[in-house]
């Protein structure tokens, strides 16, 4: 990454101007209610849908380009339900620990990859999670490894204010789920997963050059991480494409996954990497389609769009 691609790093002060009103935000909804907090952070967000037009629009504009919304009303229907979503989400992860218990989390999908990996018993095998920002994605980490018994370790990537980060984290980790920055983390990664433990990485993100490789994502192009291919072509373990999708209105949830992904390496590392990467970016996309509306649209996920080398969005949009 060159200087100019670096964000500025925000001093002390602009760290605290930051932080109290999140440390407030924070202590008052632990002290609610669950249905009284989802009920004002849904108020908050249905203001957020109106005044955030940046964000309001890109995702009508991606939902058409995606082609999962036909029509612009279709997709600013959709994209106010993931506005929806994601207020809830938020309520949840402040919530994280008085909300999360064992076993609490359903599984359906592939029958195979449930025998092998998500046995209620234990004895599974452990698998590099393969996952994207949908429905609730920080329950794919503790939930996950308490569930199956198997260590997890997840990969975030830094947070602009660090006192902000160090709570969420906080409420993310237990003695079953550790996380790793993801600045230099394939060294950890590689030795967690010889270490019989699984690993967590979302993937559904845009990602830099040096980073990714172009595969298609809903029939657009896209740059795709490939830390997921290296690690899986490198060991063996297989790839488990993941989802943890919202069922109703409450905190009520259910693992969705895909078809394990075991690749043979040809010797190509190029070519093997790219074919791995498409595999779970469309495993990703086919479980996104069963409720898009529970994913992240706003994302400037393709390379074709709301990007400076890309043609003017529409406007059908606005």
């Amino acid at each position: 990454m060159s200087k100019t691609d670096k964000k500025p790093e925000k001093n002390k002060f602009q760290m605290w101007v930051e932080f109290i009103p999140f440390w407030c935000l924070y202590h008052i909804i632990r002290m609610m209610n669950l249905r009284v907090a989802y009920f004002l952070s849904r108020q908050l967000f249905k203001v957020l849908y109106v005044i955030d037009r940046r964000h309001r629009v890109r995702s009508i504009q991606h939902l058409l380009h995606a082609g999962v919304a036909r029509t612009p009303h279709e997709a600013r229907h959709m994209a106010h339900k993931a506005y929806l979503n994601f207020s809830m989400l938020l309520v949840e992860i402040f919530k994280f620990d008085q909300l999360v218990k064992p076993g609490m989390v359903g599984v359906v999908g592939d029958p195979e990859t449930i025998r092998a990996a998500c046995k209620p018993e234990g004895n599974n095998c452990n698998v590099i999670v393969v996952t994207a920002h949908y429905g609730n994605w920080e329950l794919a980490g503790s939930c996950w490894a308490q569930q199956f018994r198997i260590p997890m370790v997840s990969v975030f990537r830094r947070f602009g204010n660090p006192l902000i980060g160090k709570y969420i984290l906080g409420s993310r980790e237990s003695k079953w789920h550790q996380s790793v920055p993801k600045e230099g983390g394939i060294k950890g990664m590689l030795r967690a997963l010889r270490e019989g433990k699984t690993i967590a990485i979302l993937a559904d993100q845009h990602a830099k050059t040096k980073e990714g490789v172009e595969n298609v994502f809903f029939g657009q192009p896209c740059r795709t991480h490939t830390s997921p291919a290296l690690l899986h072509l490198k060991t063996g373990v297989p790839i488990v494409p993941e989802l943890t999708r919202r069922c109703g209105n409450g905190f009520n949830f259910e693992f969705v996954v895909g078809e394990m992904i075991r690749y043979t390496p040809t010797g190509d590392k190029e070519k093997d990497v790219q074919t791995v990467a498409q595999m779970y970016t469309s495993a990703l996309e086919k479980l996104i389609r069963e409720e898009p509306e529970q994913w992240m649209w706003a994302h400037r996920r393709w390379l074709n769009i709301n990007r400076k080398s890309s043609a003017a969005s529409s406007s059908r949009a606005a």
